[in-house]
């Protein structure tokens, strides 16, 4: 199994767990003062975004892989630093143009980075054999 298929399972398990928590329970109230910005939801949509964040997992196995499989310590924590940066430079660029509560793009960013401090933990620790 290599680091991609790792992240790409810790990405599917977080999608189910760690971002419903946040995204969908603590933070999704905020969406209900911006109702014009938001399609009405299905389980359509939550399985197609469930797959996109197994393959953000897939990607962030891949970068850890062509990092060279960092140990744990500093160079996981700038790998892991700066993918969240990449993340939480898109959302934010997104909510300059969509009407999103401010408190929602709070919620996002705390998700992506728990997401992103998961998956480079999961892939470190796939790595390291243990």
């Amino acid at each position: 199994m290599s680091a991609i298929l790792v992240g790409a399972m810790s990405g599917l398990v977080l999608s189910g767990t760690a971002s419903y928590l946040i995204t969908g329970r603590l933070f999704h109230r905020y969406q209900a003062r911006t109702p014009s910005t938001w399609r009405a939801e299905s389980w359509r949509q939550h399985a197609l975004a469930m797959l996109l964040q197994a393959l953000a997992g897939a990607a962030l196995g891949g970068l850890y892989v062509a990092a060279g499989s960092p140990a744990p310590g500093a160079t996981l924590f700038q790998l892991a630093a700066a993918a969240w940066i990449a993340i939480a430079s898109v959302i934010l660029i997104q909510a300059l143009y969509v009407k999103w509560h401010p408190a929602f793009v709070l919620g996002l960013l705390i998700d992506w980075a728990v997401f992103v401090a998961a998956v480079s933990l999961a892939c470190a620790r796939y790595a390291s054999g243990r």
